[in-house]
């Protein structure tokens, strides 16, 4: 396109919207006079011409209006129903309107009705419309016309729909993954646990052991009440890859050891992997070394392997 017709093009663009306008204050100068022909003809004519969709509802609006001072009523509503399809937002003006017309405007925008159609990723998500429950992702149904606020859960990511008369509105929204607090102490986790210690290296014998943890992400804590060849006590803090391979944790813990009968005191290093049975229950099993004082009836250094059932209610 040679620059000269590129510059008309650009003033003709330019100047629709202002003719458009005037050929609307024209039709109300025209309908203030009660001049209802020539508001109708100007608005016909100006219909024919614009594709400005809140140009085109203005317009409506003011054929409605000729509509109700000749009483036409049936054409009036019909003429306010474009309007809504054109703007579902459009307003009659109450300063300039008489208030009846306004009312009936108004109960008109209460009976009509669009369809949204909200789809989310991941699905299940809350959904809220103008601040009331909607339901869960995803969601099809009637809403009345017009702009509305849409809030998509977790997070309350908040849109702006808006609904025409007849027309479903698709919405399709893409969560952002939640996001991690990354410490190693999150979500923590109290279970009850009790496990069976079977003597390997020198044969020490079996014993039960019983007790509770408290664990993070990362990393955990316990507390154990030992009853076997001798009765005692252990506290264990250790660190833990959760779904390392599969649906396997492996963990490996630092222990600390208080037996009597002779009263002992010694450390340890545990190590081992646990497999979850249902949404509360995990089987564990581990070696466990352990290094005490020796004493006349118990040597320094054991070697145990451990089996067990924990058990966790919150989750």
């Amino acid at each position: 396109m040679s620059a000269p017709l590129l510059v008309m093009s650009l003033l003709l663009s330019s100047s629709a919207p202002v003719e458009g306008h005037r050929a609307l204050d024209a039709a109300l100068q025209a309908l203030s006079e009660g001049d209802f022909e020539s508001a109708l003809s100007r608005v016909e004519a100006e219909l024919k011409r614009t594709r400005d969709e809140a140009l085109v509802a203005r317009l409506h609006l003011v054929r409605g209006e000729v509509y109700a001072a000749l009483r036409q009523y049936a054409r009036m509503e019909a003429a306010f129903a474009q309007a809504l399809e054109s703007d579902p937002d459009a307003r009659l003006d109450p300063e300039r309107v008489q208030p009846t017309v306004v009312t009936l405007f108004e109960s008109l925008r209460e009976r009509l009705r669009g369809e949204l159609a909200v789809e989310v990723e991941p699905s299940g998500a809350e959904l809220r419309l103008d601040g009331r429950p909607l339901g869960q992702a995803p969601w099809r149904g009637p809403v009345p016309i017009g702009t509305h606020t849409l809030d998509v859960g977790p997070g309350m990511t908040t849109l702006q729909v808006k609904v025409r008369p007849g027309r479903t509105e698709q919405v399709r929204v893409v969560l952002p993954p939640v996001a991690s607090e990354g410490t190693p102490l999150s979500g923590l986790e109290l279970s009850a646990q009790l496990r069976a210690a079977l003597g390997l290296s020198p044969l020490s014998g079996v014993g039960m052991e019983a007790g509770a943890r408290l664990a993070g992400t990362y990393v955990y804590g316990e507390l154990n009440a030992t009853a076997g060849r001798r009765f005692g006590a252990s506290a264990r803090l250790g660190a833990q890859a959760p779904e390392l391979v599969g649906p396997l944790t492996f963990f490996l813990s630092l222990d600390a050891y208080a037996l009597g009968g002779p009263v002992l005191f010694g450390g340890g290093l545990s190590a081992g992997a646990s497999l979850p049975l249902s949404t509360k229950f995990d089987l564990f099993a581990e070696l466990s070394g352990r290094w005490l004082p020796a004493s006349s009836s118990y040597g320094t250094t054991h070697l145990l392997g451990l089996a067990g059932l924990r058990f966790t209610p919150g989750r």
